[in-house]
């Protein structure tokens, strides 16, 4: 998620926005037009991902024109946004991160946007992600999320006659697939944990999102928490087979051609997944569905995306909230959800997916997602250790408490440091 700060620039008494890069026939346009006030945003997205949402905001807004600056994400934008915050020309507008939240609320860098009514109708999560004591520093319109995708036809030669509602469900119906001579599941070697990760956010993350708080407040480890979650996913799935050694070298490519070609019944995946089973094999019959908990909670694997803050020391702020106005519009979030293609988190707007994600849409909107490496501190390094205890653990080299052990050390290796 990444931003470029863009400075305005005063040339003959007006001010000149991307036009002001052009040749010197598109500046005198402008200028025989009249010169137009300048928001600056500092973007995640690229100048082509973010112009449909210039062009729909121009349109509604005459007088006023967005200059983009792009800046790749994560870390290239992290550290471009790190100069500003510490700098004193900000861009109008920029991309939030959870990242880059503590350093913003450290700063006063951002305004608090809590009051904008778009915020009635906002998820909690997405609140929760880009803000801090009920104050909110950047709208995230939309997010990611994965669930369970299933080949129709082969839970049909199984005899499956409905998805799996359970946790014990679920590893039934893998019995009932590994009969059928099939793989009940598959996974690139990086997503060898991601079972087990969805499993815990349907048994606990829904009942406390706030759950591993527990870790960086030092009242648990991760073992404690994850335990019974560990123990159910070895005794129920890697123990009985029903996902392989054969995942720990598959690659996405890979994983994608074993569930589109019938070779696995399932794999997780999301909207980003959907291109690349169509072009696979087009006629296939597959529908999506929520990893239960044991009793049949799901909370889906997913977070918010990064959002959209207002400088506090913003040029154009009048025009940077305008801009706000016009992201939270109808006609803005239809333009972002047409540009993006995510799961929007605001409750009560129309927009489509996919047939086997619709109905997802109302989950989302209502904040039921979670992903772990938005509560781990300096979650890369965490979910790196997590991975490759996960995978020993299915090629057999670690036990789970072993697994579990190896994920405290990292913890406490971080929070000593």
């Amino acid at each position: 998620m990444k931003k470029r700060g863009v400075a305005a620039l005063l040339c003959a008494g007006m001010v000149l926005g991307l036009a002001g890069c052009r040749g010197s026939k598109e500046k005198t346009e402008q200028a025989e037009k009249g010169a137009k006030g300048v928001v600056t945003l500092l973007s995640w997205y690229t100048e082509e991902q973010m112009m449909p949402l210039k062009e729909g905001f121009e349109e509604a807004n005459p007088d006023l024109e967005l200059e983009v600056q792009f800046v790749p994400p994560t870390e290239q934008y992290i550290q471009k946004l790190t100069l500003l915050m510490n700098g004193n020309e900000p861009t109008d507008l920029f991309f939030m991160c959870p990242e880059v939240k503590e350093d913003v609320v450290a700063t006063d860098f951002a305004e608090d946007l809590s009051g904008l009514p778009v915020m009635e109708k906002l998820s909690d999560n997405a609140k929760r992600t880009l803000g801090v004591d009920g104050k909110v520093y950047g709208l995230s319109m939309d997010s990611w999320a994965s669930f369970m995708f299933y080949n129709k036809d082969l839970f049909a030669q199984a005899g499956i006659t409905e998805t799996p509602k359970t946790w014990d469900e679920l590893a039934e119906d893998m019995a009932k697939l590994k009969e059928l001579g099939v793989e009940p599941m598959t996974a690139q070697s990086e997503d060898a944990g991601r079972l087990l990760l969805g499993l815990f956010a349907s048994n606990e993350a829904s009942k406390d999102p706030t759950v591993e708080a527990k870790i960086a407040n030092g009242s648990a480890k991760f073992s404690d928490l994850y335990r019974e979650s560990m123990e159910a996913w070895y005794k129920d799935v890697i123990e009985p087979g029903y996902l392989g050694q054969s995942c720990l070298s598959l690659t996405n490519d890979q994983q994608i051609e074993m569930f589109a070609n019938g070779q696995a019944a399932m794999m997780i995946g999301g909207p980003w997944s959907l291109p690349d089973i169509a072009a696979k094999n087009p006629e296939m019959k597959f529908g999506a569905f929520g990893i239960p908990g044991f009793n049949g909670e799901v909370m889906l694997q997913g977070a918010a995306n990064v959002g959209i803050g207002i400088a506090k020391e913003a040029k154009n702020k009048e025009g940077a909230e305008k801009f706000m106005e016009y992201i939270s519009s109808d006609g803005g979030v239809k333009c972002w959800s047409d540009t993006f293609g995510n799961f929007m988190n605001i409750a009560g707007v129309e927009y489509t997916v996919d047939a086997c994600m619709e109905d997802f849409k109302s989950q989302v909107a209502q904040g039921n997602v979670y992903w772990q490496t938005v509560e781990w501190p300096s979650s890369s390094s965490i979910l790196n250790v997590y991975t490759s205890s996960c995978q020993s653990v299915i090629a057999g080299m670690l036990t789970p408490e072993e697994a579990l052990e190896a994920v405290d050390e990292k913890f406490e290796e971080l929070q000593e440091n």
